[in-house]
C-alpha cells in the first residue's frame, strides 16, 4: 500500500506542479540550498522550479541544471514582486529564509501550500512548520527537512552541493592561471583570510604564520582569495612573500568558483567562499568560532575543520563579541596546519 501511495504521490508531481524556493541571501546560504533543487527536480521531474534570490547571491543559480526559472528580487519593488509571484500561480512556496519579508512574499503568495520553519510570529503564516533541529545538523539535512514535511523521502547524508561551470567562467581563470605558472607547481593551497563579519575571521597574522609554515615546501604555491572590497587585506599578507602567492584578480562570483576548483585544498574561515569551494568539489578546512561547524561543515570527509577547545562560548552565532575574540585567537596554526597536510597527503 505504501509503495503505491509513494507512486502515485511522485505521479502527481509529474504534472502541473508549479513551485518556488525562496532563499534571498547570502552566498552561502543560497549555496546549501541548492541541493533543495535537485530533490525537488527528481522528486517531481514534470514540476516548474522557480528560485527566488537577491542579485549578489543569483550567479550561484545560473546554468543551473534542473532549475527552470531564476527570479531576482529586489526589496526596492516589494509590492512589484508580491503581484509578479502571485501572477504566476505557485503551487508550493518554500521559504528557506524565514524573514518578516519572506514570510510576507510567502503569504501573499496565494499559493496552496506554503511551507517555512517555525519562528515567532511570522511563522504562522506557514501552512507546513517545522521547528528547527534541536541538535546542530548540517544546513543541507536542515533544508531537506523541510521537504520531509512535505512528504519526500530524502538520505540522511552525504549530500553536499554542487555547482556546475561553464567554459565561459574557466577560460579566462586558466589562462590567468597558466601565465603565472600555477601548473608547474604540485600543490596548489587556496586561502580565503577575509568575512565580512571580523568575529567569524581568523587573525590575518595566523593565516600569515599558516602560509609561512606550509610555504617551506618548496612545490607548493598559494591562492589568496576575497572580494573587491578585501584586495587591500589580501595583499598586505602576499607582501611578505617573495614568490609563489598570487592574489586572484577582481572578477565575477562564478570566476571565483572557477580559481577555487583548481585549487587542491582551501583554508579558510566559515564564509561564502568556503561552501562555493564545496560545491566545485575543492576539499575546505575552516576554521570556526561563533558558528557551529555541525551546521556549516559538511560531514563528511576530506573536507575538515578546526575549533578551539575549552571554551563554553563557541557556536554563540554572534555578530559582535563580547569578550576578546578567544574562540578563534585560540585556534593555533599548527592545528590547522596539520589538517591540510593531512588533505595534502590525501589527496597524493
Amino acid at each position: 500500500m505504501s509503495s503505491l501511495c509513494s507512486w502515485l504521490f511522485a505521479l502527481c508531481f509529474q504534472i502541473y506542479m508549479n513551485i518556488l524556493i525562496i532563499q534571498l541571501r547570502r552566498i552561502g546560504d543560497v549555496v546549501v540550498t541548492t541541493p533543495v533543487i535537485d530533490a525537488l527536480r527528481q522528486a517531481c521531474p514534470g514540476a516548474r522550479i522557480s528560485f527566488l534570490v537577491e542579485k549578489a547571491a543569483a550567479p550561484v543559480l545560473a546554468h543551473y541544471e534542473g532549475l527552470d526559472e531564476v527570479l531576482v528580487f529586489d526589496k526596492k519593488d516589494f509590492w512589484k514582486w508580491v503581484k509578479e509571484i502571485r501572477s504566476r500561480q505557485f503551487d508550493w512556496v518554500l521559504d528557506f529564509m524565514n524573514n518578516p519579508r519572506t514570510a510576507q512574499l510567502t503569504l501573499l503568495s496565494g499559493a496552496k501550500v506554503r511551507a517555512g520553519f517555525d519562528v515567532p510570529l511570522w511563522g504562522l503564516v506557514y501552512g507546513t512548520r517545522i521547528a528547527r533541529a534541536s541538535v546542530p545538523k548540517y544546513a543541507v539535512q536542515s533544508k531537506f527537512d523541510l521537504l520531509r514535511a512535505l512528504g519526500l523521502s530524502l538520505p540522511n547524508q552525504g549530500v553536499l552541493p554542487k555547482i556546475k561551470l561553464t567554459e565561459a567562467d574557466c577560460a579566462p581563470v586558466k589562462d590567468w592561471w597558466d601565465l603565472r605558472g600555477l601548473y608547474q607547481f604540485s600543490e596548489v593551497i587556496g586561502v580565503a583570510p577575509a568575512h565580512r563579519r571580523p568575529i567569524r575571521r581568523w587573525p590575518s597574522a595566523k593565516f600569515l604564520e599558516l602560509m609561512n609554515v606550509l610555504w617551506e615546501k618548496q612545490d607548493r604555491a598559494f591562492v589568496l582569495f576575497g572580494g573587491p572590497e578585501e584586495e587591500d587585506y589580501l595583499y598586505d599578507i602576499a607582501k611578505n612573500f617573495v614568490s609563489r602567492v598570487f592574489v586572484i584578480p577582481s572578477g565575477s562570483l562564478r570566476q571565483a568558483a572557477a580559481f577555487l576548483s583548481l585549487c587542491d585544498v582551501v583554508a579558510t574561515n566559515d564564509s561564502g567562499l568556503m561552501h562555493l569551494s564545496v560545491s566545485v568539489g575543492t576539499t575546505t578546512v575552516t576554521i570556526y568560532g561563533p558558528t557551529w561547524p555541525e551546521c556549516w561543515n559538511p560531514q563528511v570527509l576530506p573536507h575538515r575543520w578546526v575549533q578551539a577547545e575549552g571554551l563554553t562560548c563557541v557556536g554563540c552565532n554572534l555578530d559582535e563579541c563580547p569578550y576578546q575574540h578567544e574562540c578563534m585567537d585560540w585556534v593555533s596554526v599548527s592545528r590547522v596546519a596539520e589538517e591540510v597536510e593531512k588533505v595534502v597527503h590525501g589527496r597524493d
